[in-house]
């Protein structure tokens, strides 16, 4: 099972779940930039999560970890903007 989700305060969360002797582990990477999937995300940090009966359990673990080292790292407007400038909306 496998994750994009984002952006969150700029990063996007990419998390996969692999299975293991009694359950499941989940781990998980913020990225500024989308990756193209879970397996290759490229960023700050690998995170895992305990080991859980289920896959959506471990999952959501390994995002909850992530997204808690996203809250110590500075906002990201990367997602947001054009190389030099801020997107426009219009």
């Amino acid at each position: 099972m496998h994750r994009i989700s984002g952006p969150y305060r700029g990063y996007f969360v990419a998390a996969y779940t692999m299975e293991v002797r009694g359950g499941f582990v989940g781990y998980g990477e913020a990225s500024e930039s989308r990756p193209p999937n879970a397996w290759r995300a490229k960023g700050h940090g690998d995170y895992a999560s305990s080991i859980y009966p289920s896959e959506l359990q471990a999952l959501v673990a390994a995002e909850h970890k992530v997204r808690l080292e996203i809250e110590m790292l500075p906002p990201s407007w990367a997602p947001f903007t054009v190389p030099g400038t801020l997107a426009d909306s219009q």
